[in-house]
């Protein structure tokens, strides 16, 4: 039977980068899916020219990364224009097929690192050889390995293993989008929160061939999603966003975490990414937090592993702040009641046809998204001042 030391299970950003900071033992990371493959995904990577001081493995990957730098950001209200905002930089738009593949060609460059098509069925507590550890299995092959990474996304298996229930509805994001390919005739991020009156938002990037266009809402539709994402593209075209001459490429969907697991790491067993529910609840970005506490556990995991649920219980409680923007607020409460307060607020401005207002919450929203840091005075955002056109 085949031994690692650690198997990690997902090759996207957690997996990938649990993996490149690991050091002295032997990993195996396995995947359902083959290297590149598409990911549904809105693909942006926010505040990313300071990745490079946390990251190293997107420290070396970035300047083979083809990606679409945004600036600017127009905020709407349910179709009415609120505000724009200009950044120094806000955010990369990338696409999944190739960023999730250089993450992953870059950590199998280590020899300690190995990756294998392996679909999990089966995971199993055992003895082999001595060592207490884990059985995995896809029904056929059979390996073990003492410590387990659970980077496999919103349906985690290993989260599962660990004891974690399935979500609620009101603890899910559901999203459908689609790429566009056209001559763009708009260069800024449009985000209209509260189309139609749900709980969520829609989104128009801009992409190196043309637009990423979709839609995400928090609790289950009253619509298929596929209703919303025509509605939404018919406004863009009203608005003369997307131009009348454009071909719609793919339409994909997903599902997105809004809440922590409660179980996510144990003495031998941790959790990253999508599998913890590490999604930043207000926008839906999750790159960034995937990657991050992929890195704590690569980190805790080449550490004192004698102390491996306290070490990466206490790296990771500044990042599941982060993901649910303060501490004060139990993650449950803020989960089910946050945006339900927003967009009633919203809707009052919007039914007395004020919306000056809503720059409030323009503001509240930007400051939200943006995790600025100083890094001792390295940042590129150091000096940047964000600039404001009023409705």
């Amino acid at each position: 039977m085949e031994k690692y030391d650690v198997i990690i299970v997902g090759a996207g950003p957690a997996g990938s980068t649990a993996a490149y900071y690991i050091k002295g033992l032997k990993v195996l990371i396995i995947d359902k899916s083959d290297f590149p493959r598409h990911k549904a995904c809105g693909g942006g990577l926010m505040s990313s020219r300071d990745w490079p001081l946390e990251l190293e493995n997107y420290a070396k990957i970035k300047d083979k990364i083809t990606a679409y730098s945004c600036e600017a950001i127009k905020i709407y209200w349910n179709c009415s224009y609120i505000a724009n905002r200009h950044f120094k930089h806000l955010f990369d738009q990338v696409d999944r097929y190739q960023f999730d593949n250089l993450l992953l060609e870059e950590t199998l460059k280590k020899d300690n690192v190995t990756f294998l098509k392996f679909d999990l069925q089966k995971i199993e507590k055992t003895t082999f050889e001595g060592n207490t550890g884990y059985l995995i299995s896809d029904g056929q092959r059979k390996i073990f390995a003492r410590y387990l990474v659970g980077a496999d996304g919103m349906h985690s298996k290993v989260s599962k293993f660990l004891g974690n229930q399935n979500l609620k509805r009101h603890q899910i994001g559901y999203c459908l989008e689609c790429d566009i390919i056209c001559e763009k005739k708009d260069l800024d991020v449009h985000v209209v929160a509260g189309y139609l009156k749900e709980i969520g938002y829609g989104w128009i990037f801009p992409t190196a061939s043309g637009y990423q266009i979709g839609i995400g809402i928090v609790r289950k539709p009253k619509h298929a999603l596929q209703y919303y994402l025509d509605n939404f593209i018919k406004w863009t075209l009203e608005k003369k966003i997307l131009p009348e001459q454009h071909a719609i490429k793919k339409t994909f969907g997903g599902a997105l975490p809004l809440k922590v697991a409660k179980n996510y790491c144990t003495d031998n067993i941790l959790l990253c990414g999508d599998a913890m529910g590490l999604v930043k609840i207000l926008t839906g970005e999750g790159i960034y937090y995937a990657m991050m506490s992929g890195k704590n556990a690569g980190l805790a995991l080449s550490g004192n592993r004698a102390e491996l649920k306290k070490n990466y219980k206490q790296k990771m409680r500044p990042l599941i702040w982060d993901t649910f923007l303060t501490p004060y607020i139990p993650p449950k409460i803020f989960t089910i009641t946050f945006w339900t307060v927003f967009f009633r607020v919203a809707k009052i401005f919007d039914r007395l046809k004020f919306l000056r207002p809503l720059n409030v919450f323009v503001d509240f929203f930007m400051r939200l998204t943006m995790h600025r840091k100083k890094f001792e005075g390295r940042s590129f955002y150091l000096d940047e001042k964000i600039t404001i056109e009023e409705y």
